[in-house]
């Protein structure tokens, strides 16, 4: 009987075969979640990633970055190259490879040296017995010994510690200064002075706390085996629901098909039955005509013929039978000729039809019977997708009627969208008792409205406002392009969703939802010189900077100017060059570019405070671009050329700081306007690009790269279309 594969070996095959390429290690490194993998396998699965991008372990998933983009930098998996030793040496004791004497190289071995840690042949093993004085205590073991003893008696000594690189002496000490090994004249030159100590004494100690900090997760092991457990007998039982359930809707469906046979079979007998009948009636009352009609034609046959042949004495002589005969079939014939319908009229048919109810029997378990109607003033809605989504992904809510489903009751849901007026019909299918659930997948962003019916009557509430939003890894191209502008600048919108823009050659242009320009605030009526940042309160009044005026005009919605504040200075009264401008409350925030710091003043724009002053430090600024004020009171300016955003309270105190220089994947480079909505839209004048974050600085994505030049300004619509300053457009994305 042939012998079945070693378990032993069969392991420690497991241990030394990579999980990538399915093959012995080659140059196994360590990533820092604990797996390990071949060094070229690792360089080939981070080589389908940008550079400096964090690539998931095959096993985890958890995100690694590869230090320097060099695979070399990670640790050396030591312990995979002794076990690989020790699966050769395995394989070689089983008889898998030609197994030679590891000292002579002369014969086949047959043996183990422990000690010598080698294969020997027969001659080697006489040697070992022979000299005593050497190998007195060393251990040999036959092949098949080994076989027997596996993987204790293949174990290696700990191999002689590494010899240092600079002194030729072995690295006997480990430096918890610089976390490495050393030597001995390291201690002296290069690590005097440090925290030390000797391998061998500071071993135990490792030892005891990696399992002191293993343990915690050896006690997870039990929930997560049960949990696990739990899973799967979830998905058994949903299995077993599955095939009872597929069992339940085919015999359900059988007896549903013999109801109809039966019922099919019925009505044909009882229409055969009532066709037969009326027939039966029309074919006496066809023969009855045909006896009348026949009878008719034989008696004017018989005139006509008595007309033409007979004398005038036969005439005569037969006139009063003839006459008296013509008479009486004259009147009863002439009945009935006057009722010629036939006895039985030929309406007859059988109308099929399939209810609305028999429509919505199906369902998973049973199949239900209603009667009555829902009642749609008791109707609620429940869930987040009846308020929000996001484009691409589903989402759902639930409609509560609060009373028993009632399938005769028609419900209809259509979600139909501001933007483009298109509308889609959405299905509400049964859960429970009186609850449905609505799941749909928006395909378009922006404002929508859910307009829910039951029996045509709007339920309460109906229509519901739902924003469909669209985050800003789908924004990669742009939708639309608003041409004819020259150099455009800033950019706002106001409560009637109308773009405010500055552009260069003096002029604040209004434009319409559709990109229309409505209305404008001149240069030439007022004398601008180089406009800049543009803001709106909450009564639509505009605030617009002028740097070369060094001033900030407030005009009505109608453009007719109210007041202007500021002169050229470093005073509290005055700017040099403001650029952006936000408008909070009754706040309004002023980027002082040239004395960079912001100027906080009311909307009849007193001066209040100044925040910041010229510097590299939070609360600092050089040459500050834009401002703007999120939902929440946090400040965000734009700080040019220290080449970061900066969020403030309104009372000017540091939170946090956005990006730094740099034009790499969340970098910044001469940031100029800034928008923040559910994210934190960075408009980068160097970098040609606009980058967005999360309100707590992390990096989402960066777009518009190609499609955009010079970017200043950036604003986001009510829909969630994001609008950018390129060179001679302004470009939505």
């Amino acid at each position: 009987m042939a012998e079945g594969p070693d378990p032993v070996v069969a392991d420690l095959e497991q241990e030394v075969t990579c999980g990538i390429c399915h093959d012995r290690y080659q140059e196994p490194k360590l990533l820092p979640c604990c797996h390990y993998y071949c060094k070229q396998c690792i360089l080939t699965l981070s080589s389908r990633y940008r550079p400096n991008q964090p690539f998931p372990c095959p096993d985890c998933r958890e995100p690694t970055l590869l230090p320097d983009n060099n695979p070399d930098r990670l640790p050396t998996a030591f312990f995979i190259n002794r076990m690989k030793a020790l699966h050769s040496r395995m394989e070689k004791a089983h008889g898998k490879l030609e197994t030679t004497c590891e000292v002579c190289s002369g014969g086949k071995a047959t043996a183990f040296c422990r000690q010598c840690v080698n294969f020997i042949c027969e001659k080697c093993v006489e040697s070992h017995q022979r000299m005593k004085a050497g190998f007195a205590t060393h251990i040999v073991s036959t092949l098949d010994e080994l076989k027997q003893g596996g993987v204790k008696e293949l174990t290696f000594e700990n191999p002689p510690p590494p010899k240092c690189e600079d002194h030729e002496e072995p690295k006997k000490i480990f430096c918890f200064d610089c976390n490495k090994l050393i030597c001995r004249d390291c201690i002296v030159i290069e690590h005097a002075g440090h925290n030390y100590e000797f391998v061998k004494k500071a071993a135990p100690a490792t030892r005891k706390k990696l399992t002191e900090h293993l343990s915690p997760l050896k006690n997870l092991l039990p929930d997560l085996s049960t949990a696990v457990n739990q899973v799967k007998g979830t998905k058994q039982k949903i299995q077993a629901q599955k095939e009872l359930t597929e069992r339940q809707v085919n015999a359900k469906f059988q007896e549903l098909h013999d109801i109809l046979d039966r019922c099919k079979v019925r009505v044909l007998r009882e229409s055969s039955a009532l066709a037969d009948s009326r027939m039966e009636k029309l074919t006496v009352q066809e023969k009855g005509l045909d006896l009348s009609l026949g009878t008719a034609q034989s008696l004017i046959d018989f005139v006509d013929r008595t007309l033409e042949n007979a004398s005038d004495e036969e005439l005569i002589t037969m006139q009063e039978q003839v006459v008296s005969r013509i008479d009486a079939e004259v009147v009863k014939r002439g009945k009935e000729a006057a009722n010629p319908d036939p006895v039985e009229k030929d309406d007859f048919g059988v109308e099929i039809f399939v209810c609305e109810d028999l429509k919505n029997l199906l369902c998973v378990k049973n199949v239900f019977v209603y009667d009555g109607k829902v009642d749609p003033t008791k109707c609620t809605v429940e869930g987040d997708g009846a308020k929000n989504a996001e484009i691409d992904n589903p989402a759902c809510f639930s409609i509560n009627t609060h009373q028993p489903r009632k399938c005769s009751s028609k419900t209809k849901v259509t979600l139909k969208s501001l933007v483009d007026e298109s509308s889609q019909q959405l299905q509400a299918v049964p859960v429970k008792g009186e609850v449905y659930s609505v799941e749909y997948t928006p395909r378009l962003r922006g404002r929508h409205h859910l307009l829910i019916s039951v029996d045509d009557q709007p339920i309460p509430g109906s229509p519901f406002s739902v924003f469909i939003k669209i985050p800003p890894t789908k924004l990669d191209k742009p939708v639309r392009v608003m041409r004819g502008i020259n150099n455009p600048r800033y950019m706002v919108f106001n409560s009637s969703e109308e773009l405010i823009v500055t552009d260069g050659s003096g002029d604040v242009l209004v434009f319409d939802k559709k990109g229309k320009q409505i209305r404008s605030i001149s240069k030439s009526k007022h004398g601008f010189g180089n406009i800049c940042g543009v803001a709106v309160d909450k009564e639509d009044n505009i605030y617009v900077c002028d740097s070369n005026k060094h001033c900030v005009y407030k005009f009505n919605k109608r453009g007719d100017l109210l007041k202007r504040f500021g002169t050229k200075g470093n005073g509290p009264k005055e700017l040099i060059w403001p650029r952006g401008i936000a408008v909070a409350g009754d706040q309004v925030f002023v980027c002082d570019d040239q004395n960079h710091r912001v100027q906080v003043l009311t909307t009849e724009l007193e001066p209040v405070k100044q925040i910041g002053s010229e510097g590299t430090g939070n609360e600092h600024f050089n040459c500050p671009e834009d401002v703007t004020v999120d939902n929440e009171q946090m400040v965000y300016v734009t700080d040019c050329y220290n080449h970061r955003v900066q969020v403030l309270t309104m009372d000017g105190r540091f939170i946090r700081s956005i990006g730094k220089k740099g034009n790499g994947q969340g970098d910044l480079y001469g940031p100029h306007g800034v928008c923040v909505t559910g994210f934190v839209y960075v408009a980068e004048y160097t970098n040609k690009r606009v980058s967005a974050f999360t309100k707590d600085g992390q990096f989402v994505i960066s777009f518009g790269n190609g499609h955009i030049t010079n970017p200043y300004g950036v604003a986001v619509d009510s829909n969630g279309f994001v609008y950018v300053r390129s060179q001679e457009s302004v470009v939505i994305f």
